[in-house]
């Protein structure tokens, strides 16, 4: 590269921020090198976003698309065309209401490339950091808010100073807590407010010594709005987070997996945490006595989901207790695979995790009343593949009716499946090791990460890896549960009511009071 290119792309670069268009209107000066074309599709994606010019944004999807066909794997490559696939999305026409079509297309292929960008090793830990915000920005876009909420947390272990992660956490967190407190019948399970208040304090104080870093990822126009959030966050009290002594409740808290938002101290001493639950339904006349089967669905599910989240922690770590025993004796295979009850038993929880996704399919398309809805799985129930996909009548049209849950699972069906002229979705291991581990042979190991074998039917993974794999499985779950009670809520507020509808409350009875377990 010459110095006149180096100069050109300071200078461009410099531009982007100062005076997008002109920097648009140079762009072609750049030369044609692969770092020329890089540089160029850039700022157009960035100065395209900035002046909502949704043909420049496509203009540099176009070229980096081009590159990335020419060239090996490239991190960088990557993920400036998740970026720009992202944005190209965004300021389409039909940004808010797609699930099908081109827009739903770019934001398939962007979490596929952000999923690429994150699984390799040679993204540095800035990247990365800078990536999960971003994917988490693209999984609000589509109503997969707990996610979102995952990933900005997730960016900021990886990168502590990184205030646009948190200012994206905090300012969807205080959404949520202005609609809890307008809504507190309806989602008083869904968190301890004062809990989440000081979640919010706390990302607060982060963002506030780390304006310098917000600059440097966002630039200074959204500035001022940040300073003035952070300044409201900041007048929550502050109390002290207190210890928790028991081992499992600690690791519940640190990794965030409990099925409530933010859970209080108290919560945990208790030993009940776990509280998201459908706060009621409507039944007409014309259906069974009883309490409606809803209810029963919730309570197994959540009941799975616990169970999973336990044994994992039971038995992630290799040197760690558990309250297996181990009575089998194995021949070992020579290439460092693992064998015995703890290893069945994580594969197992990766399993119960995943397969709450099958539940949730059942329950809604039981609440939906669909046809065979006993034999309903978390594939089928969208619809079916023929020259291309056609989706299900009745779930077409909740999904063209804006039930934004339902498009939040359905897209997570998207990220689990594999398309036909779009390839696998970027979560499709997590379905890939649960048909494994339940159909043919998982086989771990303890040391390397390239594991083959010329048989179909076991499938070798890193033990490392597949704990990592398990813990995004729960949270998957996790989410996908909080979508589903979101699903209920929002079809409950869309039914007519005007023939006489009982309703009923998940509050009475208590399984627990009933039981004689609590008073």
């Amino acid at each position: 590269m010459t110095e006149r290119s180096d100069s050109l792309i300071r200078e461009l670069q410099e531009l982007r921020d100062r005076s997008p268009a002109e920097a648009l209107r140079r762009v072609d000066e750049l030369d044609k090198t692969p770092n020329g074309r890089a540089t160029a599709a850039i700022i157009l994606i960035d100065c395209g976003d900035a002046l909502g010019d949704l043909t420049s944004v496509s203009r540099g999807v176009d070229i980096l698309e081009a590159l990335s066909a020419e060239i090996a794997f490239s991190p960088d490559i990557a993920y400036n065309l998740a970026n720009g696939l992202q944005l190209r999305a965004r300021h389409s026409d039909e940004s808010k209401t797609s699930f099908c079509g081109q827009v739903a297309d770019d934001r398939f292929r962007a979490r596929v490339h952000f999923g690429a960008v994150m699984n390799d090793t040679s993204t540095s830990l800035a990247t990365q950091s800078r990536m999960l915000t971003n994917i988490g920005i693209l999984f609000l876009e589509t109503h997969r808010w707990v996610e979102a909420l995952d990933c900005f947390q997730h960016a900021q272990c990886i990168l502590p100073t990184n205030a646009v992660a948190a200012y994206q956490e905090m300012r969807r967190l205080m959404s949520l807590a202005n609609l809890f407190f307008q809504n507190e019948e309806t989602y008083r399970s869904y968190c301890h407010v004062d809990a989440l208040c000081q979640r919010v304090r706390y990302l607060a104080s982060v963002i506030s010594k780390n304006y310098d870093v917000f600059e440097q990822f966002a630039g200074t126009s959204a500035l001022p709005e940040v300073q003035k959030a952070v300044e409201q966050a900041l007048t929550f009290d502050e109390v002290p987070a207190k210890p928790i002594d028991n081992p499992y409740f600690s690791f519940v808290r640190r990794n965030n997996i409990a099925l409530s938002l933010h859970c209080s101290t108290e919560e945990f001493s208790s030993g009940r945490f776990d509280l998201l639950t459908i706060p009621h339904v409507h039944t007409s006349l014309l259906d069974e006595l009883g309490v409606p089967e809803i209810f029963a669905m919730i309570n197994v599910m959540k009941a799975d989901f616990a169970f999973a989240r336990q044994v994992f922690f039971e038995v992630r770590g290799d040197d760690a207790d558990t309250p297996y025993f181990e009575t089998t004796s194995h021949a070992d295979t020579l290439d460092y695979a693992v064998y015995g009850v703890r290893y069945s038993a994580l594969t197992t929880a990766q399993r119960i995790a995943f397969d709450i996704l099958d539940k949730i399919s059942v329950a809604i398309a039981c609440y939906l009343k669909l046809p065979k809805a006993q034999k309903t799985s978390f594939i089928n129930i969208w619809g079916k593949q023929e020259k291309s996909f056609i989706l299900s009548g009745p779930v077409e049209a909740e999904l063209i009716g804006g039930n934004q849950p339902l498009i939040a699972l359905f897209n997570i069906f998207q990220d689990v499946s594999r398309h036909e002229n779009l390839g696998d979705g970027f979560m499709g291991a997590q379905k890939h090791f649960r048909n494994s581990s339940t159909h043919r042979f998982t086989v771990l190991h303890d040391m390397g990460r390239d594991h083959s074998s010329k048989s179909s039917a076991i499938n070798h993974n890193n033990l490392e890896d597949f704990e990592q794999l398990t813990l995004a499985s729960l949270r998957l779950a996790r989410a996908a549960l909080f979508y589903f009670v979101d699903f209920i809520i929002f079809s409950e507020r869309n039914k007519d009511n005007a023939q006489g509808a009982l309703a009923l409350t998940s509050e009475v009875p208590d399984h627990d009071y009933i039981r004689g377990r609590r008073e």
